[in-house]
């Protein structure tokens, strides 16, 4: 993590204004820094090994038994996930329907394992994965900052249409 990858999650948190709820970090691993400090209201660190800033490991029982975070946040891991659809989907589960996610990732630059290193993001290949995981994508945007080009895509959760919401927009447009 860098000082504009902190930059970029403030500015997430400010503008989405999620920030006050509980929010999950999926890769909250203290590496270079974290993003706790950021969020005022509830934060969970997710990562899969104990360490500092991991407040829960991923496939612990406890983590299971989340599935009404506000926002589901991530900076600096997905490049790192070998299993993107898995990491996709444990982040869906825990998170409230109308939620949001932010993913942040390298656009470019040098592989750089931690454990491994996978591959870089650019806002399409972002934009697909978040898709694919069935998020429905508000902004994706990328800096020119070098060396990593930080690409941000933000997303919501959908909401179930009930068959009474059903009903009830059906009435709309007659």
């Amino acid at each position: 993590m860098d000082a504009e990858s902190r930059g970029i999650m403030r500015y997430c948190v400010a503008t989405y204004g999620f920030g006050n709820g509980t929010v999950l970090d999926f890769g909250s691993y203290d590496v270079n820094g974290t993003y706790r400090d950021l969020i005022p209201g509830r934060y969970i660190g997710v990562d899969i090994i104990p360490g500092p800033n991991v407040d829960v490991l991923l496939d612990s029982p406890e983590f299971r038994e989340i599935h009404d975070a506000d926002a589901v946040i991530s900076g600096q891991t997905i490049e790192h996930v070998a299993d993107v659809p898995a990491f996709m989907a444990a982040m869906f589960g825990a998170l409230k329907p109308g939620g949001h996610l932010v993913i942040i990732a390298p656009s470019e630059g040098p592989p750089h394992d931690y454990p491994v290193w996978v591959r870089n993001y650019d806002e399409a290949a972002l934009r697909e994965a978040v898709e694919a995981g069935g998020f429905e994508v508000i902004a994706c945007t990328t800096s020119q900052h070098l060396p990593w080009k930080l690409c941000c895509c933000v997303a919501k959760k959908p909401v179930p249409i009930t068959r009474k919401r059903k009903e009830r927009y059906e009435d709309i447009e007659s």
